[in-house]
């Protein structure tokens, strides 16, 4: 299967996760307990969209948490991290996505926690195939988080040479430290 194919096939599969709400509560409250989000003074998170985990109150929870919020606005091919100060400071982009109007960019980033459509044994992600979290990580050094439901773990996903694998993915069964080697 090429990755066209996975990508249909594993937006299908996290489409169909069943308990979504149960689910994100129980992916909130482990994120908060933690160590490197407790450490992580500035966090950028991406604004969930369609059946991705929600972002939403892990947001409200980086702000009640005094941390730096950032979020990602995509200039061209490339994504920043945007400082913002809540939800009420995004606005819809061309996709439908929530984002910055514009901002500065921000490249002290403690903690990244990055969306996939699906995660492997490796620490591999599936994205949306703009590369986007890739170049994001080959220039911001970073805590690589991923989050999204256990029926997103799978065994292994075709990877390229400039994919960078996550350090840790957090689920609603808990969180997978990965071996970088």
């Amino acid at each position: 299967m090429d990755k066209k194919e996975l990508r249909k096939k594993y937006t299908k599969i996290r489409a169909e996760v069943k308990n979504k709400d149960e689910k994100d509560k129980l992916i909130r409250e482990k994120l908060r307990d933690l160590e490197i989000y407790k450490n992580a003074k500035s966090v950028f998170v991406f604004i969930s969209y369609r059946s991705e985990v929600d972002t939403k109150e892990i947001i409200e929870n980086i702000l009640e948490d005094g941390k730096k919020l950032l979020v990602p606005l995509v200039k061209g091919r490339e994504m920043i991290a945007v400082e913002v100060k809540g939800i009420d400071d995004l606005e819809e982009n061309k996709m439908g996505i929530l984002e910055p109007k514009d901002g500065e960019e921000v490249k002290d980033v403690d903690l990244t926690i990055t969306p996939g459509l699906a995660f492997d044994k490796d620490g591999y992600r599936l994205g949306y195939g703009g590369g986007f979290y890739d170049k994001f990580f080959a220039k911001v050094d970073t805590i690589r988080l991923g989050i999204g439901y256990s029926d997103q773990f799978v065994e292994s996903l075709v990877h390229e040479e400039y994919d960078k694998p996550l350090e840790y993915l957090l689920t609603d069964e808990g969180l997978v430290e990965f071996d970088q080697k």
